[in-house]
């Protein structure tokens, strides 16, 4: 009886020999197996020539002998396990009998049950895990608070929403899909930033199509509106790609909020895509586990949830795709958060604590594409910036499981349609995944934290391209070369088996039966994962399958390095460029300037040492401040006392502090946002309202029905309401509040400002760093403190941004002139700019003209 654990065909003296005929039925089956043999043999060796380069690429660049031994290490193990199964998956192969019987019997059975228990442990190990996890936490789009949850109890989240060239109404679809959130929609704060200052007619139809009325021939670079009772600040900032887009965003809510996260470590920043359609409940299971969660250490600083795919036609290439979203996420992505970390946070779908973020800000927007010196390095940092960030993360993260998936947050993004575009979309993943991959196996800070974790993704690497294997059975099959009980049982069972039977669960869960169809990815895929390795490192160097393209993507004296990366993006190829241009280019542009004492830093192989413990969130003072004491947005009052000889900056937004570094510090130019209100007439602001009044309620209006009522009970009026002394109170209100309340507002949101805490340690003086995010619609006091358009008393201030009590009895019933007053001479600016580092006011200088509204303005009583 032979021992092997996959019963083979009998080696008996009547299998005739390999050179006798052979039958039909084994003549076919070779015919058809042999090509998809040469095309497994070609990944195997692709595949372990790619690893390797990059293995030597680290060794190379790497900045420590501990960094280069490991490659070494690594390098090796990984060649001598993939030389190993080599034989293994040749007597594995249901390969016929004339063949098989010249292999020595003691030899294949030794290997098969080699491969049979080393596949089962890299796979069930892993399904174990997942198993745990599943158990653990709620999966589902089920809510996980139980509770509930007001602007009292919500923690603060910012949405930031980078777009570039897309259509208006897909970009109100994710809006919409952010409001309709069972969220407070008070608590929720909308970053609309266009890559793009030019005042385009898609921004015009966006900002049209969130109720703002298109009456004027120009509109400030960043405006404060409200759409269905849910603030969102539109903005336009010079073109810089994705990253620059995000990285001034960020720069404006850390002003935006600066005294907001002095006494408070509530403020959580969401960054999505703008094509993105979130749950329901999406952002209330986010904040479930990062702040509300029963006996949470409020220590998570990073989360990612399960991004599905959505299609309005099915067609093959969809389905394949959501298949392989829920499988890469809620298995994959579950294993890794259970070993410690994930390692990918995709930009599509990932919140992080805003007071840790913001000590990593200054390394997370640090590379720039004149650093890259190799298609290594550009791979790395831009095809794969989401890995390479998230190992910035890992890295800075003070302990385990800081860094973990949300089972229970899900949101949708567009599929690809066509096969050519998916190619395209696969080989930037598969560039970007396997230069980061190389980067994290070879850091032993790693190592130290994550041993399990790496362990089974350097295990899975080793196995990685052994799935068309599964594919010759299926041929033996069908050519009836081979019997069921001839194939390799045990393997197939447990590879497909497992997976099969946790994709049922997955659909049964979430509703989504089509994935019941594993069966048919997991043949098929092997195929298009082939040709994603195979085309990706084919034309990684060449950039085309021919060779290198004429209008490759250069940098010189006239082009920077971000400009042929744009070229090549709107040509439809961002892997068309020459990275080994970028930093050359950049020396001879500042040797034309004189600037040759300046050495351009290299891209780092991997996060500095700075960054230990640095992703962390703020420290709070037994007086209840928080302190940012590594934090990369640190201001020069923290550090220099103020030069009483330098000139006042008008609308600083920190402690008020000017000195002579200002005048050389700046770089760009800076807009705070304006309230919409504030740039039209009392005509204007009425039709404004109307438009409010007129939008369908948010999804979280009920948990602030008692503020939010009377607002849709009274659409048909049109007057705006005037804050009554006697009721109303000076706590800073909820910031998208209507405007026809009835009842007096109390409520202070969760973690703002007291009223006594303003009272002790704010003064009227601190006016001048009052911004225009801090007055609601209908003031009569623009962004720099300037008389606007409208009339009547100043109304109260948005959430998070209070008006110091001083402030706001001394203008509780003033007139407009006497507001004027009040504020410092030369803040009559309505927008702030740092022009080579001088801060200038600069008032709209001639007069504004209107255009025809698309619809009569209704009739205000």
């Amino acid at each position: 009886m032979s021992t092997s654990v996959f019963p083979r065909s009998q080696y008996d003296n009547g299998v005739p020999d390999i050179t006798d005929p052979w039958p039909v039925k084994d003549i076919i089956y070779v015919g058809v197996m042999s090509p998809v043999m040469l095309l497994a043999t070609l990944e195997w060796v692709l595949w372990i020539l790619s690893l390797n380069y990059c293995f030597f690429r680290v060794f190379q660049k790497a900045e420590s002998t501990g960094v280069k031994v490991l490659a070494c290490l690594m390098s090796l193990l990984f060649t001598i396990i993939r030389l190993i199964f080599l034989p293994v998956m040749l007597v594995t192969l249901p390969l016929p009998a004339q063949v098989t019987k010249y292999f020595p019997p003691a030899l294949v059975s030794a290997l098969q049950w080699f491969a049979f228990w080393t596949f089962s442990t890299l796979l069930v190990i892993p399904w174990l895990i997942c198993i745990y996890q599943l158990v653990t936490q709620s999966l589902g789009k089920t809510k996980r608070i139980m509770y509930v949850l007001d602007e009292l109890t919500a923690p603060k989240v910012v949405i930031v929403m980078p777009c570039y060239n897309e259509p208006p109404d897909i970009l109100v679809r994710t809006v919409d899909s952010l409001v309709d959130c069972d969220y407070p929609p008070s608590c929720l704060h909308i970053f609309l930033s266009f890559d793009g200052d030019e005042q385009n007619e898609m921004y015009l139809k966006t900002i049209e199509k969130l109720g703002v009325p298109l009456t004027l021939e120009d509109y400030p670079k960043s405006i404060d509106l409200v759409y269905r009772s849910t603030r969102i600040t539109a903005s336009r900032f010079p073109h810089g790609g994705k990253r620059m887009c995000q990285k001034r965003t960020f720069q404006l809510i850390d002003r935006v909020y600066t005294a907001y996260l002095k006494r408070n470590d509530n403020l959580f920043i969401l960054f999505i895509d703008s094509d993105c359609i979130l749950d329901k409940v999406c952002i209330q299971n986010f904040m479930y586990d990062m702040e509300l969660k029963p006996g949470s250490k409020q220590n998570m600083l990073a989360m990612t949830g399960v991004i599905t795919s959505t299609t309005e036609k099915n067609s093959l290439i969809t389905i394949l795709q959501d298949m392989e979203y829920i499988h890469g996420q809620l298995f994959e992505r579950s294993v890794e958060s259970g070993c410690g970390a994930v390692t990918c946070l995709p930009g599509a779908l990932t919140i992080l604590r805003f007071s840790a973020f913001r000590k990593m800000a200054k390394y997370y927007f640090a590379d720039k594409f004149e650093q890259c010196e190799d298609m290594f390095d550009y791979a790395k940092c831009h095809l794969g910036e989401d890995r390479w960030l998230t190992h910035l993360f890992m890295i800075g993260a003070k302990e385990r499981y800081q860094i973990q998936m949300n089972t229970g947050a899900f949101c949708k993004t567009e599929a690809v349609q066509d096969f050519k575009n998916l190619l395209k979309q696969r080989r930037r993943w598969f560039l970007g995944f396997i230069t980061n991959e190389a980067c994290m196996l070879t850091d032993t800070r790693l190592w130290r934290r994550y041993p399990l974790l790496l362990i089974i993704r350097f295990a899975q690497n080793t196995i990685r391209t052994t799935a068309l294997l599964f594919f010759i059975m299926v041929i033996s099959l069908a050519t009836t070369s081979q019997k069921v009980v001839q194939l390799p049982i045990g393997f197939i069972a447990i590879s497909l088996g497992l997976n099969w039977a946790i994709m049922i669960y997955f659909g049964a869960k979430l509703g989504r039966f089509k994935i019941w169809m594993y069966p048919l990815m997991f043949i098929l895929n092997p195929f298009f994962n082939w040709l994603y390795m195979v085309y990706g490192i084919f034309t990684a160097s060449q950039r085309t399958w021919g060779g290198p393209r004429a209008d490759a993507g250069t940098a010189d004296t006239q082009t920077t390095a971000q400009a042929a990366v744009e070229r090549a993006e709107m040509m439809g190829d961002d892997l068309n460029v020459v990275p080994e241009t970028f930093k050359p280019a950049l020396a001879a542009r500042r040797s034309l300037r004189g600037r040759t004492d300046i050495t351009i830093p290299a891209t780092h192989l991997q996060p500095s040492d700075k960054l230990h413990g640095r992703f962390a969130a703020a420290t709070q003072t037994l007086e209840g401040h928080y302190v940012h004491d590594q934090g990369s947005t640190t201001t020069l009052p923290e550090v220099f006392v103020r030069n009483p000889n330098a000139p006042r900056m008008p609308l600083h937004p920190r402690n008020s502090f000017e000195s002579e570094l200002s005048a050389t510090s700046g770089l760009y130019s800076f807009y705070m946002p304006r309230r919409v209100e504030s740039i039209m007439d009392p005509e204007d602001t009425r039709y404004y309202h109307e438009q409010q009044r007129n939008q369908r309620p948010a999804g979280g209006a009920y948990f602030e029905e008692n503020n939010y009522a009377a607002a849709y009970d009274n659409a048909n009026q049109s007057t705006v309401r005037q804050p009554d002394p006697s009721t109303d109170s000076d706590d800073a209100s909820t910031g998208t509040e209507m405007y026809l309340l009835k009842k007096p507002y109390a409520p202070v949101p969760h973690g703002h400002l007291s009223s006594s805490y303003q009272g002790e340690h704010r003064t009227a003086a601190n006016a001048s760093n009052s911004s225009i995010s801090l007055f609601h619609p209908g003031s009569n006091i623009t962004a720099s403190g300037a008389s606007g358009p409208s009339q009547g008393p100043m109304p109260r201030p948005v959430s998070g941004l209070a008006v110091p009590s001083p402030l706001a009895q001394m203008t509780r019933n003033s007139t407009p002139t006497e507001l004027d007053e009040m504020l410092p001479r030369g803040s009559g600016s309505s927008e702030v700019r740092t022009v080579q580092g001088e801060a200038v006011g600069k008032e709209s200088e001639g007069k504004r003209h209107r255009k025809k509204l698309s619809k009569p303005r209704p009739e205000s009583k």
